[in-house]
């Protein structure tokens, strides 16, 4: 019988059958298709599962009362007149403010101004030699106009000069401007240094000492000199900052070293690198964010107060570099003071509990944008419900 004729006499067979079976067939083909209705899948599924019941919620109260059992220690900056600033306890991660105003977040971030004994000699990016210009000459009232004019709530006061390569200038100059520093404010003040090893254990010898009426903070102790930086922390009651750079073990083990020379838990701040935008800030997040959940969770030797040198931002060419240079950046007057807040609010996202800046005007928004973190929730976001933020719709 001819194929064709064949083929027409199975589709009549067909045309009623539901069902064909084939028996003793062999298949020869190359290509074999077979095509299923969208209504024969459905119907088929149908007869093969069972029926669905009726789906009821269960009610659930929404909680986020999440508890750690660390806390992070309490660090004090007090100056002879009583004036205190307070960083650390913490008992929760940064901001965690959706239940209500508590004491388990109870400080906001430090903000310190930068000042430096040889600003006018310094290649300042010009953003900033605009905003303190006639003072850059004069620590002292470099670190008066930050405070008169900024609301600065404290100084950290860097002695560059000193080093060898930068003018060898004598300690005895750098206690002269710590001391006119401490007359002219009255905010706490955290000693820097110059980044020479033996200059600088020279120079927190001779501040720790004079400044011994004052729990201040000596900036900083690191691999090479925190042997001997440690004990005039201890000597002199002051505050210690210990850096490490941008490593976990290193940090915990330099914290050991600091407890067994005898610094007490309450005057340990570390400070494990701040990298700028653009150049490593997801690593330096990405160990403030460890480092605090760390000492949350009950991890002592990393439950401390943390710093960062977030000035470091204008190393970057992005901050710095001339609209001539770089057109597509846009104005650096915004540029650079923008580049500077965002490293600052970045970290203090995850435990930066003492910002170290320079631009004056984005060291006064990282306050100002922290204090709103602080501050009770608005009330549109009450009314329509804080916790629902997936779809929320803001009017304003």
């Amino acid at each position: 019988m001819p194929f064709d004729e064949l083929s027409k006499k199975l589709a009549k067979l067909m045309k009623e059958t539901e069902e064909l079976e084939l028996q003793d067939v062999e298949l020869f083909a190359e290509y074999l298709e077979f095509q299923m209705l969208p209504s024969i899948v459905q119907s088929a599924a149908q007869s093969v599962m069972p029926g669905i019941g009726k789906a009821e919620w269960t009610p659930k109260k929404f909680s986020l009362d999440v508890k750690f059992p660390g806390t992070i220690e309490t660090i004090e900056f007090v100056r002879s007149n009583g004036k205190r600033e307070v960083i650390g306890g913490e008992t929760v991660p940064p901001f965690y403010n959706f239940l209500g105003l508590d004491e388990r977040n109870p400080h906001p971030p430090l903000v310190t101004y930068d000042v430096f004994d040889m600003g006018s000699k310094m290649m300042l990016p010009k953003p900033i030699k605009n905003e303190y210009k006639g003072v850059l000459a004069d620590p002292p009232e470099w670190a008066k106009f930050a405070v008169d004019k900024f609301g600065a709530e404290c100084i950290t006061f860097h002695s560059l000069e000193i080093d060898p390569g930068m003018g060898d200038a004598p300690i005895s100059q750098s206690v002269k401007y710590l001391e006119d520093i401490l007359q002219a404010v009255d905010v706490p003040v955290i000693i820097g240094c110059s980044g020479n090893k033996e200059k600088d254990v020279e120079l927190f010898r001779e501040t720790s000492a004079v400044t011994e009426s004052e729990v201040l903070m000596l900036s900083a102790a690191d691999k090479a000199t925190w042997e001997d930086v440690i004990p005039f922390a201890v000597e002199h009651d002051h505050n210690c900052l210990l850096w490490t750079s941008l490593d976990l073990n290193n940090q915990i083990k330099m914290n050991k070293d600091a407890l067994e020379l005898g610094l007490p838990k309450n005057r340990i701040v570390m400070d494990p690198t701040c990298a700028t935008l653009g150049y490593g800030l997801e690593y330096s997040f990405s160990i403030y964010q460890r480092m605090r959940l760390a000492g949350l969770l009950g991890e002592e030797d990393l439950a401390y107060p943390i710093s960062g040198g977030t000035t470091n931002a204008w190393g970057a060419r992005e901050a710095w570099m001339s609209e001539k240079k770089a057109p597509q950046w846009g104005l650096r007057q915004y540029r650079g003071p923008i580049w500077e807040i965002i490293n600052a609010l970045s970290l203090t996202l995850v435990g930066l509990d003492l910002a170290m800046m320079f631009h004056p005007i984005a060291a006064k928004n990282v306050k100002e944008i922290t204090a709103e973190f602080f501050a009770e929730i608005p009330k549109h976001m009450e009314d329509i419900g804080y916790y629902d933020w997936v779809s929320a719709r803001l009017k304003r």
